[in-house]
């Protein structure tokens, strides 16, 4: 296991991305799971704001991914993001 800390730039972009895809699953979630009637041009916004925001999410990820964590380990099995510290920890083929 190997552990690299990113610059706080880019947890706070990060961070950002995932909160923002994560409201906006959880306003659809909640949508269907109390078969709430909405406009459909309603529930297409919310829908496109979901699929924006996973996209910035998955953007960011790859970012972190190619500028830090496959520079610091060549074939990683996987890595966390930690928001709290910074930390991203990498699991290696070794571990």
């Amino acid at each position: 296991m190997v552990t690299i800390t990113v610059p706080e730039e880019i947890k706070n972009m990060t961070q950002r991305a995932d909160i923002e895809c994560s409201a906006r699953r959880d306003i659809i979630t909640y949508i269907m799971e109390k078969n709430l009637t909405i406009p459909a041009e309603r529930f297409a916004e919310y829908q496109k704001e979901y699929d924006d925001k996973y996209f910035a999410f998955e953007q960011a990820k790859s970012k972190i991914e190619r500028e830090y964590v496959r520079k610091a380990v060549e074939n990683p099995v996987s890595w966390s993001l930690d928001y709290h510290t910074n930390v991203v920890t990498i699991v290696t083929p070794e571990d």
